[in-house]
Parts: structure tokens; C-alpha cells; sequence
């Protein structure tokens, strides 16, 4: 931010003012990205490194070198609620690994839920199934995998039809 522009002009070709222009005009912007980061680190999927430390500490979780992890880690105790509902799962999910990145299944009749994860995610499976481990109820199996894409070729047709109606 350049405070010269709100200055008279006739200060312009004046060495001290320019020399304050160049050395506050720094300064400021260095605080306007502090303050931008302080706005991003009040939200988990926006956080950074500081952020997130903050956050782990609040809820004892253990520090994780990769970020992605961290802030997994973060959001799954963030969004620990119970009782347990299919739409909560599914909302849950929707935040943690991001929405279109799995698929969910629940076989009611055999008490088996199935969550199939795409592989990029693959990583977080093992934390994802110690936790709703503690979060469904007992009597579910949990089924985790992962999923890969695959690329088909596809080929649709369209028939259209156009008709005048006559009345008389």
C-alpha cells in the first residue's frame, strides 16, 4: 500500500517523505498480511502451520509432519459428535476427505457400512477407521477401501422429435 497517493502533491519530489513512503508503506503490508493469515487460521481448512499448531493443542492431538494429515486430524475430532446418523456420517465425510472423494454403503440387513475411499486419499484410511470405530455403534461392521479411477470410453445417442399441432 502505497501512502503516497493520499499525500499532496507537492510533498512528492520532497527525499524525506519518499523515504517514509517506501519504509511505512513496507511495514504496512507486512501487517496486512499478518492480519489476512489471522483471518485464515480462524478455519481448519485454511490454516497454516501456526494455525494448525493451535489447534492440535487445543484438542491434545499429536503432531503429523504432512499438512493434509494434520488438518484431517483437526477436522475429524473437530466434527466428533454423536449420536451416530447416516447423514452425519455423510456430512463428516463430506468435510474431512472432501465431497466426491468416497463412496458410502450401508447394508442394513447384514449390519455392514462400507466406506470406499478414492486413492489419493488412501493415507488417511487408518486414522479414518480407528475413529469411526469409536463413533458408530458396535454392532456395524466397518468396511474401508479405496478406489481407483477408471477411465471408460462412452458414447451417448439423442433422438429428437418435433411435431406441429394443427387445431381446427
Amino acid at each position: 500500500m502505497r501512502l503516497k497517493k493520499y499525500l499532496p502533491e507537492f510533498i512528492d519530489d520532497i527525499k524525506e517523505f519518499q523515504e517514509l513512503d517506501a519504509t511505512i508503506s513496507t511495514e504496512i503490508d507486512e501487517l496486512r498480511e499478518k492480519i489476512l493469515q489471522l483471518q485464515d487460521n480462524q478455519f481448519i481448512e485454511s490454516a497454516n502451520s501456526e494455525g494448525l499448531s493451535r489447534y492440535e493443542k487445543i484438542f491434545s492431538i499429536p503432531y503429523a509432519e504432512d499438512v493434509a494429515t494434520r488438518r484431517f486430524n483437526i477436522l475429524n475430532k473437530y466434527n466428533s459428535t454423536i449420536p451416530f446418523t447416516l447423514m452425519w456420517l455423510t456430512n463428516m465425510l463430506n468435510t474431512t476427505l472432501g465431497r466426491g472423494n468416497f463412496l458410502l454403503d450401508m447394508n442394513y440387513n447384514q449390519y455392514t457400512l462400507t466406506i470406499s475411499v478414492l486413492a489419493s486419499k488412501e493415507y488417511l484410511i487408518e486414522t479414518l477407521y480407528n475413529d469411526l470405530r469409536k463413533k458408530i455403534p458396535c454392532n456395524l461392521v466397518l468396511n474401508i477401501t479405496t478406489l481407483a479411477p477408471v477411465e471408460v470410453d462412452s458414447y451417448v445417442g439423442v433422438y429428437i422429435r418435433a411435431a406441429d399441432t394443427i387445431n381446427m
